[in-house]
């Protein structure tokens, strides 16, 4: 200061009267210019300005998440000297939350202007919002089955088998808040209308945004299997059929017809029972005299039927013994013999 006031002077020593500190001007010099300086720094016109803050979200636990929407920025109004609110325009500014306590939750963070450092003589005016809700949530792993969803209905006919999606799992790690109630993870719809083969589809997953947000839009592979219906049907009065090795023995049955509930593909139904040429048979070979209680079997020549219901399912059967053979007559006499034997 003293040579900028040498300078000012144009002597490089100067003579102050005696009665004088010798330092005075100096110190006159020095006060004119810390009021130049003054009136340019703060007396200087004042202008008004919006800042865009981020927050900067600090310190929050491992296990815990944001699980909702807030504002990422704050609009702030700020004051001061023109010279001074051009320089803050390319500081990096930011409004810092500390999430180190924080616990599960709602939690209301505060904008005030001492939670934003600004250089000094800047003041804040404005902050908006005012206050900003967090809401805190614990993170949870989930596995997810895939479930993929039809519409329209197949050929005449026609159903579907199995709907096989690739992946059929899915591992996600989200707040509980959104993963809690989730059971299964749904497609988009699958249209079968009017198919009877097989096929493959690729499609999306049919989720809320929470979810899409945190998997993105994994393509789902649908294995889609159909098959012929199975209908049901009743046949009446199909004779009983059995075989015996033992000679003159008599039998008796308690029915000798059955019916049957019967299911078969679709295209089969309407056909009449002799194309099935069905057989109620009982297995009644090598069995003594007597009687017994035997299962009926029924044998058709369409394996692709199956039999659900016989009635009735067993039958009563009663051998006789074997009776003694009858001697025959002779129609005429032996030569020399003049009686008959018997």
């Amino acid at each position: 200061m003293e040579k900028l006031v040498k300078q000012i002077t144009g002597k490089k020593d100067l003579k102050l009267p005696e009665k004088l500190p010798k330092n005075l001007l100096i110190k006159l010099v020095s006060f004119f210019f810390a009021v130049f300086l003054w009136y340019f720094v703060v007396g200087e016109d004042k202008v008004d300005i919006t800042l865009y803050v981020p927050l900067e979200i600090t310190n929050l636990p491992q296990n815990l998440v944001i699980s909702n929407e807030f504002r990422k920025q704050l609009e702030v109004t700020v004051n001061g000297p023109r010279g001074l609110v051009r320089t803050i325009s390319g500081q990096q500014i930011t409004r810092p939350v500390d999430l180190s306590d924080v616990r599960p939750g709602n939690h209301v963070i505060k904008n005030t202007p001492e939670s934003i450092k600004l250089p000094n003589g800047i003041q804040i005016q404005n902050i908006r919002p005012a206050n900003i809700t967090l809401t805190i949530d614990r993170l949870i792993t989930k596995e997810l089955p895939v479930k993929p969803v039809v519409e329209g209905e197949p050929a005449t006919g026609y159903e579907v088998s199995a709907l096989i999606p690739d992946p059929p799992i899915l591992d996600l790690t989200a707040p509980a808040g959104i993963l809690g109630k989730e059971m299964f993870l749904p497609t988009q719809p699958i249209d079968i209308s009017g198919r009877k083969d097989n096929f493959t589809t690729e499609v999306s997953l049919d989720v809320r945004d929470q979810i899409t947000e945190l998997i993105g839009e994994p393509a789902i592979s649908v294995n889609v299997l159909l098959k012929e219906k199975q209908v049901p049907r009743e046949f009446h009065d199909i004779p009983v059929e059995f075989s015996h090795a033992a000679q003159r023995t008599t039998y008796w049955l308690d029915h000798h017809y059955v019916d049957i509930k019967a299911t078969m593909p679709y295209h089969l139904a309407e056909q009449a029972a002799e194309e099935f040429q069905f057989q109620a048979v009982l297995e009644a070979d090598r069995l003594p005299a007597g009687n017994h209680t035997l299962p009926v079997k029924i044998v058709t020549n369409r394996p692709d039927i199956v039999i659900s219901e016989i009635m009735p399912p067993t039958i009563e059967i009663r051998i006789s013994p074997p009776q003694p053979a009858m001697k025959k007559q002779l129609t005429s006499p032996p030569p020399g013999n003049g009686s008959n034997r018997q």
